[in-house]
């Protein structure tokens, strides 16, 4: 039996798994709760009834949302705050980066997210800066830590990975790589998007620079959330240039100057936030908390060996490390004609992602049943067997 077999009396906050044979992509889309839909109707109404007054719930219920991020990723309160994007998040994290003659490296994976390589390799080549990338070790699945470690000396300004990989699931041993970055003084970005809602992480306990990621997946807090964590006693020595009117210490002053930064984690703030999505969000959010993070986890340690062990047993290929104790919270089955066996699947109704260079990803959460995951690989098996 999986552990935490009780939570599976949750499933009725997540409506679209009684319309689905089984929503197996939490890691890509995680499923709506059912409060959103109410939340939703909360913030319309205020727009409606009470205009441009609205802002003065709209703008505490934002800092408020934030906070309970910050709970699930082990941040002080007021130390998180919400963007629209981790692109957006990241944007801002990178203007505050000056390379010097002697410090001019960023030290990254070639398992980070496209996005975030292209942020860091556009920077470089404008700035004269040396983007790093520490490859794919042969199995093509993880990356090693004490290589990343290894790549860091004095001439890395900043350090940019993926606690858990995107393609794979394969998670990164952080503790080498950011006692290295302190080691030669280089700043440590910690993209958390793929772990964070299914994968604990203490950015205080573990001394972490800087951490950022979305809402889309494990979280269940939907699009236009990104999110950015900075450690408090760093915050105020760094000076972002992609700000907005928000990021002022008095942004409704409005002042037409040079920009006093607001203190804290606000000097991120940017320009006008996505109300809207923070109100969506909430309740995903407010799941996670009410679970407890190391109940996901181990619910989903669980559940993603099933689908490790059953795809073995069944032929399948496997791109996520085996070890429950090395991967995130999916699982990429390798099959023949993946993109076909993955949209055949959605046909049927078990909801799945495909990814080039990977495989059909599965990535079941706390309210999925023992029972889904068998199911949608006794399905690969026979899409497999019929073509």
């Amino acid at each position: 039996m999986t552990p935490h077999e009780d939570l599976l009396a949750r499933r009725d906050d997540y409506p679209i798994l009684e319309r689905k044979a089984a929503y197996l992509i939490n890691n890509s889309l995680g499923a709506m709760h059912r409060e959103t839909r109410t939340r939703l109707t909360e913030f319309a109404d205020l727009w409606d009834n009470d205009g441009v007054v609205a802002w003065s719930t709209w703008f505490p219920e934002m800092s408020r949302v934030a906070d309970i991020l910050g709970e699930i990723i082990g941040a002080v309160p007021g130390t998180t705050i919400l963007r629209q994007a981790v692109a957006d998040a990241l944007n801002a994290v990178v203007s505050c980066v000056d390379f010097t003659p002697s410090r001019n490296r960023v030290v990254t994976t070639a398992a980070d997210w496209p996005g975030t390589h292209y942020m860091w390799s556009e920077h470089c080549r404008r700035h004269g800066g040396e983007l790093v990338v520490v490859p794919y070790e042969p199995d093509g699945i993880r990356i090693d830590a004490a290589r990343v470690a290894d790549a860091i000396d004095d001439r890395t300004a900043v350090v940019s990975v993926s606690l858990v990989q995107f393609r794979t699931a394969a998670l990164l041993d952080i503790a080498p790589v950011r006692d290295a970055a302190r080691r030669h003084d280089a700043l440590l970005v910690l993209d958390a998007y793929q772990a964070v809602g299914a994968v604990p992480i203490d950015v205080a306990a573990n001394d972490i620079d800087i951490c950022l990621g979305g809402s889309v997946k494990f979280l269940c807090g939907g699009p236009g959330n990104g999110w950015l964590y900075v450690r408090p006693d760093l915050v105020d020595m760094l000076r972002p240039s992609a700000v907005g009117w928000i990021s002022h210490e008095r942004p409704f002053d409005f002042a037409w100057s040079e920009i006093a930064y607001a203190p804290g984690i606000m000097r991120f703030a940017g320009g006008t936030p996505n109300v809207p999505a923070a109100y969506a969000a909430a309740p995903g959010y407010q799941a996670i908390v009410d679970v407890g993070l190391q109940r996901v986890r181990e619910r989903s340690q669980g559940l993603t060996q099933i689908l490790v062990e059953g795809a073995l047993e069944r032929g399948l290929g496997i791109r996520t490390p085996v070890d429950a104790a090395r991967r995130g919270a999916h699982v990429t089955v390798d099959i023949t004609d993946a993109e076909r066996v993955h949209e055949v699947l959605i046909d049927r109704g078990y909801v799945v992602d495909y990814r080039p260079g990977g495989g059909v990803r599965i990535g079941p959460h706390f309210f999925t049943s023992a029972d889904e995951c068998v199911a949608v690989l006794d399905e690969m098996v026979a899409i497999r067997d019929q073509h």
